[in-house]
């Protein structure tokens, strides 16, 4: 998940007794589910004290429900945890706005949450953000979503073709699933990598979901432990007979959805390329090819909740 984030603070030089100012401001910074560290400032010699003045933050739906926490002069434990709606006093996650007052409010329909209340620190000060530990406990569906399939059904592709599997040009929402099977007279389809593009037209090559096939359904080496069915994950089927392979795979994003909040493409690639060091997924073209990717025949599910 993404959030734009801006962080505001001053510092008091002693020598020339002036305030300075510092900020960190970030934009589609990544948020995980383990702690993500936005800002980590520590005065230099000649300040005797800084003062966290603003905090802003906007983002993917998940983020109403992400702590913020401060570490204040070198703590191993944070002294303030917060989520963004309480921050600004509204319970229930409630989006009302526009709002505020000089401490605190709400200037967008969907986040867009800001405080000035102020933190002073004599030493350090550190900023770190944490998803919670399932979003989609905490992530209600707005009462306008609907589920949409997208597909692709026996449709020939060459070598190190892009393959979209999902292709939504407009509005917010995320992956909940998706499914693909694949015939080629190569495995090295295998090799091929995912990327989410989380704004329909951020370039290539928009967020890295995987280093290649088996590595996005939570397998690796080419699914050298064999067929398996999870919770949230499975290699369903597995054929080589007579030079030609047959794979099949799902993959559940209930645990980790990947919201998009301006249309949303979604693409597997039928192979891929190396680059000069031997580093995969980054190559658009040019480069090596990982193995012999041959002409693929895709069948490929990918299930959408969009608003």
């Amino acid at each position: 998940m993404h959030i734009e984030i801006l962080l505001l603070a001053c510092v008091l030089t002693t020598t020339a007794q002036k305030l300075r100012t510092f900020s960190v401001a970030l934009s589609s910074s990544p948020i995980y589910p383990n702690e993500t560290e936005i800002l980590n400032h520590t005065l230099s010699a000649d300040s005797s004290f800084g003062v966290l003045t603003h905090f802003w933050v906007t983002g993917e739906p998940a983020l109403d429900f992400a702590t913020f926490s401060y570490y204040i002069d070198g703590e191993t434990q944070p002294s303030i945890v917060f989520i963004p709606s309480m921050l600004v006093g509204a319970g229930f996650n409630d989006q009302a706005a526009p709002w505020g007052t000089k401490w605190m409010g709400k200037g967008a329909n969907e986040r867009g949450w800001f405080n000035n209340f102020r933190v002073p620190f004599q030493k350090s000060i550190r900023v770190t953000g944490k998803l919670a530990s399932s979003e989609t406990q905490s992530f209600t569906l707005p009462i306008n979503a609907r589920l949409v399939l997208q597909k692709i059904e026996n449709r020939l592709y060459e070598a190190l073709d892009f393959v979209t599997v999902a292709n939504i040009t407009t509005g917010q929402g995320f992956l909940l699933s998706h499914t693909l099977a694949v015939s080629s007279a190569s495995i090295n389809f295998i090799e091929g990598c995912y990327h989410a593009y989380t704004e329909y037209d951020q370039p290539f090559p928009g967020e890295g979901i995987s280093t290649g096939t088996e590595d996005y359904f939570d397998s690796a080496f080419t699914f050298d432990a064999g067929q398996f069915h999870f919770e949230i994950s499975g290699f369903t089927h597995f054929k080589n007979q007579e030079g030609t392979f047959e794979l099949s795979a799902y993959r559940m994003h209930d645990m980790d959805p990947i919201f998009f909040t301006n249309g949303f493409r979604f693409v597997w690639r039928n192979g891929d390329l190396l680059d000069d060091r031997g580093v995969k997924c980054i190559l658009e073209s040019g480069g090596h090819p990982a193995g012999s990717p041959a002409k693929s025949i895709v069948t490929s599910y990918a299930w959408v909740y969009v608003w």
